[in-house]
């Protein structure tokens, strides 16, 4: 609405009034009815005003592109680059790309497995995915796999295992992949308060985004696949996707990669597509991932690469834990064994000793925690610690 034309309101509604003091103005469905076109003219100002959101889990402003397709013209070029195919991926001795699927995060989605909302993989197209990482040695020679193959894949990064190798989260960027997160400790949500899972949730993905450097996709995986009704409805009002998964590899059972990738063509087989799921930290699928990407191509599978849409912003109350992870941890992700980077939160005792609530929820935040005193030094191990033996690779939790 112009100048002009609030100044117009204005003046007609205070000469109404003013009749209506009088008692001029009798007939009182006709001021209802004025009124009610007034307000609506109010609420359209105000819902068009620059800078709205609808609160901290709302729909805040976000720039490059809009959700309704407008980009200017400097995101034009690095949208196009998103949504490419890469040019060797046309080679037909590559596995490739066979498309790229843009995901819309609005209102919390949900893919794969009994979910039907995975509707946009055909026959023969699979869909990559890691969990759990980055772990440098590991990752590594996934991403060299499946830069070898002209491939791309999705990555669920734990959050203090980003912050660990933060030049990890970058090089997987850089080489066309997909970055998600799953949580922060990869605690299961659906075992503990909506307090804790929305903290580790959120941190999760602002210690991924930190890392990155840059925003990250609004594409979430729980932990265990352990789902959470109050969680995905907190997903949902936060706008992220979660993806569950068609394939499940198993690959933290066995260092034989022999046996993960005969569970993995076994499954697919069975489904004939779907989203398969490996751990990026497993030392059986950094032994299998030639093979496994050869095989597909000889097969005739397709590889879909999924991309967000649009991103989503994340919170600033975690952002300043995660910034604080990441100055603190990052720069020794080269020092220490896997276990001194990685996670080892321990699940709570069905029965909390203190009930949380919002007043005390930060004494139960991982990085609130007071540390504890440093134990004497025990002789090293003769065995490095392995990915498999990380807490969250060997505990079992009822659905």
């Amino acid at each position: 609405m112009s100048g002009a034309g609030i100044a117009m309101a204005a003046r007609v509604f205070k000469r109404v009034g003013t009749r209506m003091a009088a008692g001029t103005f009798r007939n009182a469905w006709v001021f209802a009815a004025f009124c009610a076109a007034g307000l609506g003219i109010t609420a359209a100002f105000a819902e068009n005003a620059p800078g709205q959101d609808d609160g901290a889990y709302g729909r805040p402003q976000t720039s490059a592109v809009g959700r309704d397709g407008s980009q200017d013209d400097a995101s034009e070029d690095a949208e196009a680059q998103r949504l490419a195919i890469p040019a060797c991926a046309k080679d037909p001795d590559k596995l490739g790309i066979s498309r790229v699927v843009e995901i819309d995060s609005t209102g919390g989605p949900v893919f794969g497995g009994s979910h039907v909302h995975n509707a946009f993989l055909k026959d023969r197209e699979v869909v990559l995915t890691f969990d759990d990482g980055p772990m440098r040695a590991h990752t590594r020679r996934v991403l060299k796999a499946l830069g070898d193959h002209c491939t791309r894949a999705t990555f669920f990064m734990v959050g203090r295992m980003a912050v660990a190798e933060p030049a990890m989260v970058r090089e997987v960027i850089a080489a066309g992949h997909t970055v998600g997160t799953h949580t922060y400790a990869h605690r299961n949500l659906k075992a503990i308060s909506l307090l804790k899972a929305r903290s580790d949730f959120e941190l999760g993905y602002s210690a991924v985004t930190k890392a990155a450097g840059q925003p990250i996709a609004p594409f979430f995986r729980f932990p265990y696949l352990s789902e959470s009704r109050q969680v995905l409805d907190h997903l949902k009002k936060r706008n992220m996707a979660s993806f569950f998964i068609d394939v499940d590899s198993k690959d933290f059972q066995t260092r034989d990669s022999n046996v993960v990738f005969k569970r993995i063509m076994s499954q697919l087989n069975a489904t004939g597509k779907g989203i398969i799921l490996m751990h990026d930290i497993q030392p059986s699928t950094a032994g299998l991932i030639d093979r496994l990407l050869d095989t597909l191509h000889d097969q005739g599978y397709k590889v879909v690469h999924i991309v967000p849409k649009t991103s989503e912003p994340t919170l600033a109350e975690f952002d300043v834990p995660a910034a604080q992870a990441l100055a603190a941890k990052g720069g020794k992700a080269k020092q220490g064994s896997v276990s001194d980077r990685s996670i080892t939160a321990t699940m709570p005792d069905k029965d909390d000793p203190e009930p949380e609530t919002a007043s005390n929820a930060a004494d139960h935040l991982p990085w609130t925690a007071k540390p504890a005193a440093k134990p004497r030094r025990a002789p090293k191990p003769s065995v490095q610690p392995q990915p498999e033996d990380l807490p969250w690779q060997t505990r079992s939790f009822p659905n």
